[in-house]
């Protein structure tokens, strides 16, 4: 799910001169979910298997990340430290987040360009790889940390 939403971000900023900024704001959105769904799709993957894909087990470990949640704990130092790219990780994450919230929720026309997308659009794809590339022990720290609850 998270190509395709990649691709529909891109597909929707095709065409020549000035795009619309619902265009824009679409694929801002789209740019932050991408990214939302490759790290549920990563924490399924690793907690239950990508050969039980079909299971119950794997939709609700999949289903069980939280938005804010996943904010938050990326904030940790303790999470950023499982692996040295988890820091730049979770400031796209923070970042493309922010910009969500814009796109999706604010009726000022903050983003109108083009360009200001396909950023977002590169830097959701550069995070998704990065993750995609973890050690598989960086995997699972990060998995249990996004989808276990912390107990204070």
């Amino acid at each position: 799910m998270h190509r395709d939403l990649l691709t529909r971000g891109r597909m929707g900023l095709h065409g020549r001169g000035r795009v619309r900024s619902v265009f824009v704001r679409r694929a801002i959105s789209d740019a932050y979910y991408a990214l939302f769904h490759a790290l549920a799709h990563m924490c399924a993957d690793t907690l239950v298997g990508s050969t039980r894909r079909r299971s119950e087990a794997w939709r609700r470990i999949y289903r069980t990340l939280d938005h804010t949640q996943v904010h938050e704990e990326l904030r940790r130092p303790e999470v950023k430290a499982i692996h040295p790219m988890l820091v730049d990780f979770a400031a796209d994450f923070a970042r493309l987040q922010d910009a969500r919230h814009v796109a999706d929720y604010d009726p000022a026309p903050a983003f109108r360009r083009r360009d200001d997308a396909l950023a977002l659009l590169n830097v959701a794809e550069t995070a998704i790889s990065d993750i995609e590339a973890l050690p598989a022990d960086a995997r699972l720290e990060l998995s249990a940390a996004l989808v276990a609850k912390r107990r204070r």
